[in-house]
């Protein structure tokens, strides 16, 4: 009974906000569907912007005329990233980032990186991707997983921008330190990509700055279990 009614009160106070969603590299807005679904967020209030510029610059003028000061920013990965670093630019209630590497990109990542947008190119998204993905947890991976390559496939076209923007980006941790609006870190226990240290190392910089684990999950948590991610998020929307 307790759970039905915090549900419908996260529901009904977030109802009027419009959510401002970046997916990951070879994904779409479906990557944040089943959690979305979970929180009752209306189809009019989602505004998907996909990874096609291979700057974080190149989002900010287009993210800016999109938020305001009922907006939930939330991005997954590399749409986490680009999320992080101009979030002290963006007029916000909140921002929701899964799976967020707060830090400049590995250099030791650069030739993986370059292989997978050649890849992409010869076989499609979904060949390319399908080899390289982890284990997945929740109830049923192999859903989950169907759901990554048919996005990976749909978005083979953007790959070459995404590359750039996963190799050129600077670290986050300045413009995290700067953002005054709440900013809550959703990472699982499991993530690889997205390890927790790293990720603590971006809820240090400011008070503003939580960190929320995602027990038994990996860097596809947010298909891995929507409905555990939406429970967590929950309180955060009253």
């Amino acid at each position: 009974m307790f759970r039905s009614q915090t549900r419908r009160m996260a529901t009904d106070i977030s109802r009027p906000r419009s959510w401002l969603l970046l997916p990951g590299t070879l994904c779409t807005g479906t990557v944040f569907d089943g959690f979305l679904d979970a929180l009752n967020v209306p189809q009019h209030a989602r505004q998907v912007i996909l990874l096609d510029r291979p700057a974080v610059s190149d989002y900010l003028q287009e993210m800016q005329a999109m938020s305001d000061a009922d907006t939930v920013v939330c991005g997954f990965s590399l749409g986490a990233i680009v999320a992080a670093h101009l979030a002290d630019q963006l007029p916000a209630c909140q921002f929701l980032l899964f799976g967020l590497n707060p830090h400049a990109d590995d250099p030791a990542k650069r030739d993986g990186r370059l292989a997978l947008c050649q890849d992409v190119h010869q076989r499609g998204g979904a060949s390319a991707l399908a080899s390289r993905l982890p284990p997945l947890a929740g109830n049923d991976p192999e859903h989950a997983r169907a759901l990554i390559v048919s996005m990976a496939e749909a978005t083979g076209e953007l790959v070459d921008a995404q590359t750039a923007l996963a190799l050129s980006r600077p670290g986050a941790l300045p413009s995290l330190a700067r953002t005054q609006a709440p900013v809550s870190l959703l990472t699982g226990t499991c993530d690889a990509q997205a390890p927790l240290d790293l990720v603590q190392d971006a809820a240090d910089v400011s008070s503003h700055v939580s960190l929320i684990r995602l027990p038994g999950l990996g860097h596809y948590a947010l298909l891995e279990d929507p409905d555990a991610c939406s429970r967590l998020v929950e309180p955060l929307l009253i």
